[in-house]
């Protein structure tokens, strides 16, 4: 680990730092660490929870950033805690015009009025990192300008160095904590937040997630006057999706709200790309009728392997496999061996409340609260992307009860989990997943005679103790019958898939019509044996 040099700047920002913090619910932390004077103590009341928040706002941009980051950590942190800290706001007074003017002229090439048609120096918006501008370019065309505060980027890296101090601090003192690896977490969180001073990456996002985006309307990106401290993009007009618009507009609010369920979650499950911050005040009801999505500065991306575990998850609540979701999570927090004690019974209690067959009806937040508390009680950490989607798909029922408290989201939120599913067994998915299964079988015949003979050495030295029970004895002969029948399936199976996705996208002369339809009808049969085996439990 490389050492970490403190300016004097930086020391008296750390005192600052702990005379805010003291008075709040981090001070039992800081006792512990060493940090403040006095024994360990276990204060905390509602009172000392909002002096936390309180006292994150006072601290600046990059502890309301931490904060916001913090709330998302269900997993571990107490939910009074995490509730408020999803609270934080980040509304500030805007600097003056003239503090930003010169930034602004480098940055656009130009003064604001020589570049655009109209400007207005009175911002619409002021936040923590940023302020927002109204102009007009010379086409006519409406705009929004967003500008970085200047000074910004130094403030939030000096921050960040006190933050890395701290979390080798916690890695030595805490060893309870050392399994969460703060260290690793602060360079991460490090990483993101300066990223998100960086409107090149706010940029791309949003035009990655406007290419995609099918439900939602989201705003043109001006890449011509997009540098990493401005942004220029369409400005859109509208309402926002509160009680006050679905009282007066209660017709459309319904229509609008399954749509919001069904947009995030697909941007989520089927793009892998998605909004992570879809609250009210991040999305505008427009003119004629839609969604749009407003400031990117927070996108989640989930890779194809997540997702299929997510799925996973999602269709066991059909038939209540706690063996799958228990394997899951285990792998989410990067555990091996056996699960703890409570986690399967944590799992069953789950289900019993909200499978398909339970026969109540199903919140989305709650029931993502309780499963994130499951992890929690058996010490699982999960990683950055679950959680960013888990929060952001109970963002999303909240927006969407807001349009219409009646919502039955799970219903509504249905036809994108069908899909899904489906996704998975198209031919070029079939193909890929054959193609993944045929690698790992090369691998494991091209490091297969290497590791026995290693194993073979190891014996010779040492010997063998094997550990048997007789319980387990009785029904060995059939697993290793059904180990050998279903690895002869698959075999057969996963290449069946691959001669099928070939003579799918082969040309009419290369593969004639009867041999085409025997290899695809073959492939099927074989598809559908191979489930069978699965779904049989003797």
């Amino acid at each position: 680990m490389q050492p970490l040099t403190l300016s004097p700047n930086d020391f008296r920002r750390l005192a600052t730092v702990l005379r805010t913090l003291a008075p709040t619910a981090a001070r039992p932390g800081l006792r512990k660490l060493g940090l403040l004077r006095g024994g360990p103590t276990d204060d905390t009341s509602d009172a000392t929870y909002e002096g936390f928040v309180t006292a994150l706002e006072a601290l600046g941009p990059t502890f309301v950033k931490l904060g916001q980051i913090m709330a998302t950590r269900s997993d571990l942190l107490p939910p009074e805690l995490t509730e408020r800290l999803g609270r934080l706001h980040d509304s500030v007074a805007p600097a003056p015009f003239e503090q930003i003017r010169e930034q602004l002229t480098i940055d656009l090439g130009g003064t604001p009025d020589d570049i655009f048609a109209e400007f207005s120096p009175a911002p619409i918006a002021a936040a923590s990192i940023a302020q927002v501008y109204a102009a007009r370019l010379t086409t006519g065309e409406e705009v929004v300008l967003k500008v970085r505060r200047p000074g910004i980027g130094a403030i939030m890296r000096a921050d960040l160095r006190l933050l890395a101090a701290a979390a080798r601090v916690v890695e030595r003192r805490a060893p309870a904590l050392r399994r969460h690896q703060p260290v690793r977490v602060v360079s991460e969180l490090s990483d993101a937040l300066l990223e998100e001073i960086d409107f090149r990456i706010e940029a791309r996002n949003q035009s990655e997630v406007r290419k995609r985006a099918t439900v939602f309307h989201v705003p043109l990106v001006h890449e011509r006057f997009t540098t990493e401290r401005t942004m220029v993009s369409t400005r859109v007009r509208g309402r926002p999706p509160n009680a006050v618009f679905r009282s007066e507009e209660p017709a459309l609010a319904r229509a609008l709200a399954p749509e919001a369920a069904r947009g995030l979650l697909g941007m989520i499950l089927l793009d892998g790309v998605f909004h992570a911050d879809p609250h009210p005040g991040n999305v505008l009801v427009t003119p004629d009728g839609r969604l749009a999505l407003l400031d990117f500065g927070s996108v989640g991306r989930l890779s194809v392997k997540r997702r299929e575990q997510v799925l996973v998850v999602l269709g066991s609540l059909v038939d209540a496999d706690v063996a799958a979701v228990s394997d899951v999570l285990m792998e989410w927090a990067g555990r091996s061996g056996p699960p703890p004690t409570g986690l399967e019974q944590g799992v069953e209690r789950f289900f019993l409340r909200y499978a398909a067959d339970s026969g109540r009806p199903i919140r989305l937040a709650e029931a993502i609260g309780e499963f994130v508390s499951i992890a929690r009680d058996n010490a699982l950490t999960l990683p950055p992307d679950l959680l960013l989607l888990l929060r952001a798909l109970g963002i999303a029922e909240g927006l969407a009860r807001t349009l219409d408290p009646e919502l039955d989201v799970v219903d509504a939120i249905a036809p994108v989990v069908v899909k899904a599913f489906a996704s998975r067994f198209a031919p070029k998915a079939l193909a890929t997943r054959a193609f993944r299964a045929f690698k790992e079988f090369d691998q494991i015949l091209a490091t297969g005679p290497e590791a026995i003979r290693r194993g073979i050495g190891r014996l010779s030295r040492d010997g063998l103790v094997i550990r048997l029970s007789s319980s387990d004895l009785a029904d060995l002969p059939r697993a290793v019958k059904r180990a050998g029948e279903s690895l002869s399936v698959a075999v057969v199976v996963a290449a069946l898939v691959v001669a099928a996705a070939i003579v799918t996208v082969a040309n009419d002369g290369q593969v004639a019509a009867p041999g085409r339809i025997a290899i695809l009808v073959a492939s099927g049969v074989g598809l559908a044996a191979f489930v069978a085996r699965l779904l049989r439990r003797d």
